[in-house]
């Protein structure tokens, strides 16, 4: 050592799988980032790791012949000597250790009963150390040597088969005692007798296991019915019962498994699959379970350090709580344990510098809690390797994956060798995950990735979670099959634009052809049919003048020839109009409603009234929508002129939400519709508008008038 300038020899111990392995040492080099010692021997590579090993160890002698277990249940210091200490072993009995020379030894029995199983121990002020053991308890006198065994306290029935648990003794230099079948005892030291100490139960004696004092002095006893509080007196006794948690405790979990009173007076009760601390009358406050920090099932033991942390003794590692922040920390064979579990009942014992000692299978753990220091040294992470599907790929700054290349594995470390088994991974594909994933494994697998770029990171923590928030990255670029790229698309754009182009333009040249087809035939129409019916209507008024001397009864013949001539070429004016292509707006269809309308009506002297809404001058309609929109204009003007013998028609046009509705209102005499017999003018009417997709409603009442509603979809 430097500064006692003495020389320290590591020798191997067969039992001790931490021990320097006894070879020649080649080599040694030293961390200066993580204070890890690597030492080369010609057996192999060992290491001292101070960032690892947290607790020192002492290891029970080898017992010859004995193959049976050596579990130390609990590390009791003399009350006089601090380098003193006594251990309670299972199946063997008692052991001193001497902490200044490091030497430990079994201490003989003599001619004690041959039933040296151990459970409990405890050293009153006389010095004396108190064993619990089957069928009694040990009492030895570590200055004479001197071993009492002790049981007529026990009740004869049961004494053969009974065994003493737990033992304690309390500020008054009383001595409690708890057995497994026959329930709580009490030694006075100024009598020097022991008496039972009465619970409140209901039918059979509960069995104990576990005493302990709180700071007021009370006796707190845990029984295989529930928890006991036993004032100082030992008069008075009352069961304190959990309650008040949101957790159900259910009725088997009242056998709790153990509990502490810690130094604040708060109770710590253990069950299977839980811990709550509760105040001295069972007032659960914070309960402890699998989802949020407990690890175990089963705990066996608690104690609470000077400073405040609760150790738990545990079927699956050694926990540390601390209750400020309800974090939990964890400890196992790579810590230095000699195990990571206990399956036995046991106690955590304090010394009284605060040190924290922990039994176990062939010996004990200690620790100073104070000199638990987190290894702070961040592990560096490296990416190791990559597998592309499922091929391995050199390792790059930037990986590139083809379109048919739809796996990928990065595979990556931490080079933290303090329990590397702890070290903890997030990653994070950057443009893929949305948050960093959270992994005990160093491998990371993506399937299927979307065309683009990627980058890749990772992090690492060390054995105490302190994490390398820098970590490592690789950039990812999957590129786009031909199908997903850019010019693909704009060829398949340009494409579809072409092909949606040579629709329109075929359908333009239909319509600019239909167009041409209907300005022919409207003007073959104009030219021969009208210039026919003009005749025809010229010739019967001809010879109507040169015949009316002659053969007068001929006249109306002649003039019926030529109203329906002038009729029919009316009519023929109409589909002409209706065919021409350059009449196709809602626009030019009202010019002619409203010139056919004025005309009518001025022949009978009717006041004519039309109102358009300005909103119709862009719209376009369809031949068909002109004919009949027009037909039925004519049609309901007609028969105003002719049967309503009205003074006054209106009309109005208007547009919302692209339907079209037109009113023709007379305010003639009006008639009964229900009464009156439908005959064609009406049927034609709403026949025309269905045709046209739209809806025509009648509506006439005696002496106000008729109206007639067309709304139609454009």
């Amino acid at each position: 050592m430097p500064a006692s300038k003495q020389l320290i020899s590591f020798a191997r111990t067969p039992d001790d799988r931490l021990s320097f392995n006894g070879e020649h040492v080649l080599t040694l080099y030293r961390d200066e980032q993580t204070g890890i010692l690597w030492i080369g021997t010609v057996r192999g590579l060992e290491k001292i790791d101070p960032g690892a090993i947290k607790f020192s160890r002492k290891l029970l002698p080898p017992s010859p012949g004995n193959g049976r277990a050596r579990f130390v249940t609990a590390v009791c210091q003399d009350v006089s000597n601090v380098n003193k200490y006594w251990l309670a072993v299972r199946d063997i009995g008692l052991f001193e250790w001497n902490r200044l020379t490091g030497d430990i030894k079994q201490v003989p029995f003599g001619k004690m009963p041959a039933q040296h199983d151990v459970i409990a121990i405890t050293q009153d002020r006389q010095g004396r150390i108190w064993l619990g053991a089957h069928g009694g308890v040990f009492r030895y006198v570590s200055t004479s040597g001197k071993w009492e065994f002790i049981s007529d306290f026990l009740p004869a029935e049961s004494r053969k088969n009974n065994f003493i648990t737990t033992a304690l003794t309390d500020r008054k230099g009383r001595t409690w005692l708890g057995s497994g079948y026959g329930g709580l005892f009490c030694h006075n030291p100024s009598t020097d007798q022991i008496h039972d100490v009465p619970l409140p139960f209901d039918g059979k004696t509960p069995g104990v296991s576990r005493i302990q004092e709180d700071s007021k002095g009370n006796i707190w006893v845990l029984t295989n019915e529930g928890i006991y509080r036993v004032r100082s007196d030992g008069k008075a006794a009352k069961r304190i019962t959990l309650h008040g948690s949101t957790i159900p405790i259910r009725p088997s979990d009242r056998l709790q498994s153990t509990f502490h009173m810690d130094s604040q007076d708060q109770l710590w009760a253990s069950g299977i699959g839980f811990v709550v601390c509760a105040d001295s009358n069972g007032r659960i406050r914070k309960t402890y379970t699998l989802a949020n920090g407990l690890q175990a099932d089963h705990i066996f033991s608690i104690q609470d350090d000077k400073q405040g942390q609760l150790w738990m003794s545990t079927d699956n590692l050694l926990h540390k709580l601390d209750p400020k922040t309800g974090e939990f920390r964890y400890y196992d064979k790579g810590s230095g344990l000699l195990d990571q579990m206990v399956f036995i009942s046991c106690q955590i014992n304090l010394n009284r510098a605060g040190e924290v000692f922990i039994g176990y299978h062939g010996g004990f753990n200690y620790v100073q809690p104070e000199h638990l220091k987190p290894n702070t040294v961040p592990p560096p992470v490296v990416v190791t390797s990559l597998r592309i599907n499922n091929n391995p790929r050199l390792l790059t700054e930037r990986v590139t994956l083809q379109p048919d290349e739809t796996s990928l594995a990065i595979e990556f470390a931490a080079l933290g060798y303090s329990q590397p088994g702890k070290n903890r991974y997030a990653y994070k594909l950057n443009g893929f995950d949305t948050d960093w994933v959270l992994s005990n494994d160093h491998a990371a697998t993506y399937t299927n990735l979307a065309p683009g770029t990627y980058t890749f990171r990772v992090k690492a923590a060390n054995n105490d979670g302190v994490w390398n928030e820098t970590g490592t990255s690789v950039r990812v670029n999957v590129i786009a099959p031909y199908w997903k790229t850019a010019w693909f698309r704009l060829v398949i754009f340009l494409l579809i634009v072409s092909v949606l182009y040579a629709i329109y333009r075929n359908r333009e040249r239909q319509r600019q052809r239909l167009e041409r087809i209907r300005n022919r035939i409207a003007t073959d129409l104009h030219d021969d049919m009208g210039s026919t019916l003009s005749s025809i209507r010229l010739f019967s008024d001809v010879v109507q003048q040169q015949i009316a001397p002659v053969r007068p009864e001929a006249v109306p013949i002649l003039q019926r020839i030529s109203s329906s001539a002038t009729a029919l070429s009316e009519s023929m004016q109409d589909i002409i109009w209706t065919i021409q292509t350059n009449h196709d707006s809602l626009a030019d269809v009202v010019a002619r409603m409203r010139e056919f309308g004025l005309r009518l009506a001025e022949a009978k002297e009717i006041d004519f009234d039309m109102q358009v809404a300005e909103s119709i001058n862009h719209l376009k309609l369809t031949l068909e929508q002109r004919r009949n929109l027009h037909l039925i204009f004519k049609e309901s003007l007609n028969n105003a002129v002719k049967y309503a013998n009205c003074s006054q028609i209106t009309v109005r046009l208007t547009v919302e939400n692209k339907y079209l509705h037109l009113l023709i209102h007379d305010n003639g005499q009006g008639f009964d519709a229900a009464a009156v017999q439908t005959g064609n003018g009406l049927t034609n009417l709403q026949s025309r508008a269905r045709e046209i997709g739209g809806t025509l409603r009648l509506e006439s009442v005696i002496g106000e008038g008729t109206s007639i509603k067309l709304t139609m979809k454009i």
